[in-house]
């Protein structure tokens, strides 16, 4: 059972992006880091939210999105590789048409670029580590009145350690990436203001094991520590203050159909249904399923999904929110 073979399948899931309960979008991924040889990996995602409350004069709460992300790892040598990523880890695109909160909206927007080198020990055993720059920006309208923000570009660290089984496609990966404090520069109703808010430490574990010729049981578990985390303007003024941590699960089957084709099925739920303000975050936990294929030809692989989201109720003051997301998704890779 080859490991080359297999990945092909749990990579499916990168391809559509979650509707996150909380702002969480990207999950720090680093998978490019464990393919083999040198390779490029562009990704892009559209999510497509309709969360809404049964309330008289209540409509859409969130509007569509779009994510993007690129990986390129390249093999120094047998023991040693390097990878770098750029994503967007979190975000939020919320609007209140009617209602309570009518007028209200939040733009939140991140960027990060993470660096990490790998180095097998022979044994099975590796271990990665490398830091992040990370910068966020956005605007937020709520009863406190117009703030827009940005920061800059901050510095985290990350590390870990995998072990691996190639002839049963085993692999589990921890990953530990830090906290990053930032600085805000911005305007509060249009007067100059400054600000600070802390992005979570989070924990990855994914993890992958072949149960069958050419199939593959593959997931994942992420705990980000949002929990204390709030955001704050001279003032002072409180603008988001998140009461929870996130812990998200995924859990797929991907099977390989012959040389071209691997198809895979996966279920998610991510909790928090009380993490961060309500304003921000207007559904509660959510629970996913995703279908995905993957097409490779020569050194060429086109992954593309969709997923299906559902969230739990959740309220914003007095109005109950609930509603679902489809998000769809395409990635490129370029093993070279």
């Amino acid at each position: 059972m080859k490991k080359q073979t297999l990945t092909i399948a749990a990579a499916l899931t990168v391809a559509a992006t979650a509707a996150q309960a909380g702002i969480d979008r990207s999950g720090q991924d680093i998978g490019v880091l464990f393919e083999e040889g040198n390779y490029f990996k562009f990704s892009f995602a559209n999510v497509d939210p309709d969360i809404t409350s049964d309330a008289t004069g209540t409509t859409q709460s969130a509007v569509p999105f779009s994510t993007f992300s690129f990986g390129y790892k390249h093999q120094f040598s047998e023991n040693l590789s390097f990878a770098l990523i750029w994503d967007q880890p979190y975000g939020a695109d919320i609007q209140y048409i009617d209602g309570p909160a009518a007028g209200g909206f939040a733009v939140i927007d991140s960027q990060q670029l993470t660096g990490i080198l790998r180095y097998e020990m022979g044994n099975g055993f590796s271990v990665h580590g490398g830091a992040f720059m990370q910068k966020l920006s956005g605007q937020i309208a709520s009863g406190a009145g117009l703030l827009e923000a940005t920061s800059n570009s901050e510095l985290g660290g990350v590390v870990g350690v995998a072990y691996e089984k190639p002839e049963i496609a085993l692999r589990v990966a921890l990953t530990y990436f830090t906290g990053v404090d930032h600085e805000l520069t911005g305007t509060h109703n249009f007067a100059p203001t400054t600000g600070a808010v802390s992005m979570p430490e989070a924990f990855n574990l994914d993890f992958q094991t072949g149960i069958a010729q050419n199939t593959l049981l593959f997931g994942s578990v992420r705990h980000a520590k949002y929990d204390g985390i709030s955001l704050d303007t001279a003032g002072p003024v409180n603008w988001v203050n998140f009461v929870d941590d996130v812990t998200s699960y995924e859990l797929g089957v991907g099977r390989k159909l012959n040389d071209n084709w691997s198809v895979a099925l996966t279920l998610g739920y991510s909790g928090g249904a009380d993490t961060g303000t309500t304003f921000l975050a207007p559904a509660g936990s959510a629970t996913s399923v995703g279908l995905g294929a993957s097409y490779t030809t020569g050194d060429i692989k086109i992954s593309g999904g969709v997923r299906y989201t559902k969230f739990s109720e959740k309220f914003v003051g007095p109005v109950p929110f609930e509603g679902d997301a489809i998000s769809a998704g395409v990635s490129v890779g370029v093993a070279f």
